[in-house]
């Protein structure tokens, strides 16, 4: 069995998508998970990993990738991906006319969002 036979035919609602992803955060589940069009890209980045892990013996880089397209999975099924990019297009035309936008420190907004996924950040 590979992973193109894991895909259920049963259409999943966002939550349900999300739930599974909260359980199980096994490499076949995401592929299952993202976006049809988004499976070619995670089997590509996988492979690699996976390649790269084979010679050095270290699976850290291969579960920063999965830890990725995690995140990515979960913000795409939720709508938070079509958010971020809307929010970002926003501030792109503000910026392009010259206002001033007000905002938050990068690391503060990184620890806010680790803290709800329940990420551990290195320091």
């Amino acid at each position: 069995m590979n992973a193109e036979h894991y895909e259920s035919s049963v259409t999943r609602t966002p939550e349900q998508i999300v739930k599974s992803l909260d359980r199980d955060r096994s490499p076949r589940n995401i592929r299952a998970c993202l976006p049809h069009a988004d499976r070619t890209y995670f089997d590509k980045d996988f492979r690699q990993a996976m390649a790269k892990a084979t010679e050095e013996l270290d699976l850290g880089p291969v579960n920063e990738l999965l830890a990725h397209w995690w995140h990515m999975a979960r913000m795409k099924a939720s709508g938070e991906y079509e958010d971020l990019l809307e929010q970002a297009a926003r501030l792109q035309d503000q910026i392009e006319c010259g206002e001033y936008i007000p905002g938050r420190p990068l690391q503060e907004v990184i620890a806010e969002r680790a803290a709800e996924l329940g990420v551990r950040l290195n320091r």
